[in-house]
């Protein structure tokens, strides 16, 4: 009987949100955010639209790895990635920027510029038989 992975992405769904932090009811929160450049109208494609920004909040889980050179002397650096389930309603990429400790369905301009949003470096999904179980983000130190 063959695998049915998009279950199994709902569970760890459930599992980021039971052990994603004791202080938070339903895991560590986290919002991706992404920008979708405007479509210009074409009778005046000189003039910029709006872009358009969309607003996931996900369920993460939080981890910093000290870096080592090739003899693993630490090296004062430090690596840190977020890990999000497949069954988030996003498949994050390194376009998207993300915000650790909020979980927020919709940000007005003013808001939205004074809150720290990451860069994501790099985005890995783990996804056998092509179906996203989870995605490890790297962020930018």
């Amino acid at each position: 009987m063959p695998e049915d992975w998009s279950s199994i992405a709902a569970e760890v769904q459930d599992a980021l949100a039971s052990i994603g932090d004791v202080s938070q009811p339903n895991g560590y929160p986290a919002t991706i955010r992404r920008v979708v450049p405007g479509t210009p109208d074409p009778s005046t494609p000189w003039i910029p639209s709006d872009p358009v920004i969309t607003y996931t909040p996900v369920i993460a889980l939080q981890s910093d790895k000290e870096l080592r050179d090739i003899n693993g002397t630490l090296i004062g650096m430090t690596k840190r990635t977020v890990t999000i389930s497949g069954a988030a309603g996003i498949a994050p990429t390194d376009d998207d920027t993300i915000l650790l400790g909020q979980a927020l369905d919709y940000v007005d301009a003013e808001t939205d510029a004074g809150l720290a949003w990451g860069e994501i470096m790099a985005v890995r999904p783990l996804a056998p038989a092509g179906v996203a179980v989870l995605y490890e983000i790297d962020l930018a130190s």
